[in-house]
């Protein structure tokens, strides 16, 4: 008898979180769905540690034979799924005892796709802390990374570490893209709204994410966030948004002005310019500050490698 649900996890160095992730879909108040987890060529003890649990409990590894990415990976599960949903969790995350359901339950006629909020587990560091209050502070600018809704609701992307979608729809739009580095799933999510499906939010269905604590790790998450942008936006232009240009066209304009300055010894406008850009990332993070009601230079900080990295991901996506 074929599963309901096809739960995916796809990892890659995942030992520090594997555990609780895969615990948290075995203990799901909703039983009937198959796990598969594949594995994305890691070298920790990631393996080693799924295949003692697969001991006790049933679940289905497919280890890939060389580092393919996350698309690549997904679609892998999609293909070896058997469920009529297929519903993708992110190893470094956990989720609720009823996700599942709720998921599965904000499906109507016409939803070809759910989601839910991803939030910090309890008992995590002040720095993901702070840099989950960062992505929360700038999402008002117009990005959709967290949504606050308190009923189920239309919206036009949830975030791959939550979600599930129909297979069958999986299937007609040839799944994930498997030339973009990162933003698969926005991707994916323009695709489903431009034949006419809807994606729903259901506040209740939720999962509990890890972020990332050092300005390296933020710095490398943004790079390959802004890399995967400009790669989506060149298969499809109308996913660009323009806040999302903003630290690419800063970067590109601090250059422009370097080479002004080269070229007619005046660098008073690289000096200015950058000034004023350092000033508005101060602002920003000490608007933070006042609204999560915590001082730390690690806003600033976070801010400027999530800035930067995304820009010169974005930058790097126009001739990759």
């Amino acid at each position: 008898m074929k599963p309901k649900i096809s739960v995916i996890i796809c990892e890659r160095n995942s030992e520090k979180f594997i555990e609780e992730c895969i615990a948290s879909v075995i203990s799901q108040s909703f039983r009937d769905f198959e796990l598969i987890i594949i594995d994305d060529f890691s070298t920790d003890k990631t393996k080693e540690k799924i295949n003692k649990l697969k001991e006790k409990h049933e679940m289905n590894l497919i280890e890939l034979k060389k580092h393919s990415g996350i698309s690549f990976a997904r679609n892998t599960g999609i293909k070896n799924s058997k469920g009529e949903f297929v519903a993708f969790l992110d190893s470094d995350a956990m989720a609720g005892k009823n996700w599942l359901q709720e998921l599965l339950e904000a499906f109507d006629e016409k939803a070809a796709s759910v989601g839910g909020p991803n939030i910090l587990p309890e008992n995590t560091g002040e720095k993901e802390k702070i840099f989950d209050e960062l992505l929360e502070f700038i999402s008002r600018i117009g990005s959709d990374y967290i949504k606050k809704s308190s009923k189920i609701t239309e919206v036009k992307h949830n975030p791959g570490c939550n979600s599930m979608y129909r297979k069958k729809t999986l299937e007609e739009i040839n799944g994930f893209n498997e030339k973009l580095s990162s933003n698969e799933d926005p991707e994916l999510d323009f695709r489903i709204k431009k034949k006419g499906y809807k994606i729903k939010f259901n506040p209740k269905a939720v999962v509990y994410h890890h972020r990332k604590n050092s300005a390296k790790k933020i710095f490398n998450q943004a790079f390959w966030f802004g890399l995967g942008r400009m790669q989506a936006i060149k298969v499809n232009f109308r996913m660009i948004e323009w806040f999302r240009t903003v630290p690419a066209i800063s970067i590109i304009i601090i250059l422009l002005l370097f080479f002004f300055g080269v070229y007619s010894g005046k660098f008073e406008l690289i000096v200015y310019f950058s000034f004023f850009l350092v000033l508005v990332l101060i602002m920003i993070s000490l608007a933070a500050m006042i609204k999560y009601k915590r001082i730390s230079l690690h806003y600033f900080i976070f801010l400027f490698s999530w800035f930067f990295g995304y820009g010169f991901g974005m930058i790097k996506g126009v001739f990759k």
